[in-house]
């Protein structure tokens, strides 16, 4: 997963989001789920915060925050919902 913060006015977009990471990274680097927050939090050494992160990990029903999964049969990032999520617990998606 990666947890990313949008510059002001900007909106996410799964399709140019997928093309990029697709150019630039390897299929066993590229992140499955993508949060959006608003603030990023850092601890008091200015270190981010990730085991709240780690913690709350991918259920729609837990995060507030907006959260994407890597689709690769529709070639973008999508919307994360309930289905794909139990998809995955019951592994009919792999990752």
């Amino acid at each position: 997963m990666a947890c990313i913060r949008l510059k002001e006015n900007c909106e996410f977009n799964g399709e140019s989001t997928y093309r990029h990471v697709s150019a630039h990274l390897p299929k066993y680097a590229r992140p499955h789920f993508i949060r959006i927050k608003t603030a990023v939090e850092l601890t008091a050494t200015f270190k981010y915060r990730k085991v709240q992160l780690v913690e709350e990990g991918f259920d729609p029903a837990v995060i507030k925050d907006r959260l994407y999964f890597l689709d690769n049969k529709e070639n973008l990032y999508v919307q994360m919902t309930q289905d794909i999520y139990n998809s995955v617990k019951k592994h009919y998606i792999k990752l």
